[in-house]
């Protein structure tokens, strides 16, 4: 220990720079069967190992299986309206591994500043710090099952599928806080339950005319899903981003609810209907307001989602645009919570901007007012992706080059009842001042000689 090479000062420590490695490893087979063109089989396997886990974990296997019956030969051959008909089964694990960059199965040390040093006599020497530690940590593990359909009608002027599955989902990777005196750390990655998901999905496309001069086709699609968490390494795990930079989180995952659900105060109204500042529900009854008395309510997944495309060509123009809708999902408005109050409109002198949302609160300076339930808004949306239309010269320069102008614009409307800059949030349905989605308008011309 007393060795005269280490440095003897604050300003001697020695400088680390850490790179971490990761290495991930595959081996996939797979074998298709094909009976008398009706009857399909594939079945695969892969074994993936990743560098984030520590040898005993480190490997896992992922099988899949799928089958398929053609079923028009058999049932619908004389039939002038079906013209396919196919019936799938299918089953299948895969695997999730993000925990970050770090490889934190190791046991990993980072050294203390130059205020944190022993001496022994005259020198100093750093003191080594224990960063977290997750030795236990293994594959997240998804097993699906699925049936479905797969249709053509009337010459396949409509095809389409139509299929239900459901998902079980194990040992789900999160970095979650931890017991104090347990870890090294306030926050660790853990495998911390499990959940389902079960749904379904429709598709549909449609050549709706097709001839010499006109050319329309339209493709829809819709999902519906509902998730739930079956098992938790405890009661329940607070998640999500702090609110109003205060550091509470007002989102949880608890066993019988959506992952994300969001654990707020009920807020209570007078009986004209206006919200009563500071005042919530005594939920547990017994005459005190504290976190006993949040309640789960709502969450941010979406009821539904639904796609339109639409591609239409006659002569030389073409005109083509994108739909998206999500109904049913919930964004908390942590925007309104942190700055729709009275107070905020002089802070320190100067003149500031407040959401318009306080007046219909009439909130001044009441802390808890971001943990109401009264911020939690419909952030079902309506939204145009691009649109485009063109106009083609097929013979330009005598023959001997094509052209086509175009003018387009991406993110060209939204629809909805959320009253922020955007309902489509990345942050598990917390919007704390995302930035603005941009517009853009594009024009151009394409050349082929």
């Amino acid at each position: 220990i007393n060795d005269p090479n280490l440095p003897t000062g604050p300003t001697g420590f020695p400088q680390t720079n850490v790179d971490y490695d990761r290495v991930n490893i595959g081996f996939l087979g797979r074998t298709n069967f094909n009976y008398n063109d009706k009857y399909l089989l594939t079945l695969s396997m892969r074994r993936d190992g990743s560098s984030k886990f520590d040898k005993d974990n480190k490997w896992a296997n992922f099988p899949a299986a799928s089958f398929a019956w053609k079923l028009k030969e058999d049932f619908f051959k004389d039939s002038k309206s079906i013209s396919d008909l196919k019936f799938r089964l299918g089953w299948g694990i895969t695997g999730q591994q993000d925990v970050g960059n770090k490889n934190d199965y190791l046991q990993q040390y980072s050294l203390g500043s130059g205020s944190s040093q022993y001496y022994f006599g005259t020198v100093a020497l750093p003191i080594a710090v224990s960063a977290r530690q997750s030795s236990s940590l293994k594959w997240e593990e998804t097993t699906t099952y699925n049936a479905g359909i797969d249709f053509g009608l009337f010459n396949n002027r409509l095809t389409g599928s139509v299929d239900a599955f459901y998902k079980d989902s194990k040992d789900l990777l999160a970095d979650v806080a931890t017991a104090d005196g347990s870890n090294f750390s306030n926050r660790s990655w853990q495998n911390i339950g499990s959940f389902t998901t079960k749904g379904i999905e429709i598709s549909l496309n449609a050549p709706i005319v097709k001839n010499e001069n006109l050319d329309w086709n339209l493709t829809f699609n819709a999902t519906a899903f509902e998730r739930k968490i079956t098992q938790l390494s405890a009661e329940f795990i607070r998640t999500g981003d702090n609110l109003a930079g205060t550091g509470t989180q007002g989102q949880v995952h608890q066993v019988g609810f959506a992952p994300n659900s969001f654990l707020l105060y009920k807020q209570l109204f007078d009986t004209a209907g206006n919200p009563i500042e500071g005042a919530y529900a005594d939920l547990n009854g017994d005459n005190t307001i504290n976190a006993d008395d949040k309640y789960v309510y709502r969450n941010p997944d979406p009821k539904a989602t639904f796609g339109l495309a639409s591609n239409l060509n006659y002569k030389n123009i073409d005109f083509s645009f994108n739909l998206r809708a999500s109904i049913g999902n919930r964004v908390l408005n942590d925007v309104n919570a942190a700055r729709a109050q009275y107070n905020q409109l002089n802070t320190g002198g100067t003149i500031g901007n407040i959401p318009t949302s306080v007046l219909d609160t009439n909130f001044t300076t009441t802390s808890t007012v971001i943990l109401s339930d009264i911020f939690v808004e419909n952030g079902s949306f309506l939204r145009m992706d691009n649109i485009t239309l063109g106009y083609t010269i097929p013979k330009w320069l005598e023959g001997k080059a094509s052209l086509r102008l175009f003018a387009g614009m991406q993110n060209v409307f939204t629809i909805t009842e959320y009253s922020g800059l955007d309902p489509e949030v990345a942050n598990n349905g917390i919007d704390n001042t995302i930035y603005p989605r941009q517009r853009s308008i594009l024009c151009g011309a394409n050349i082929k000689f």
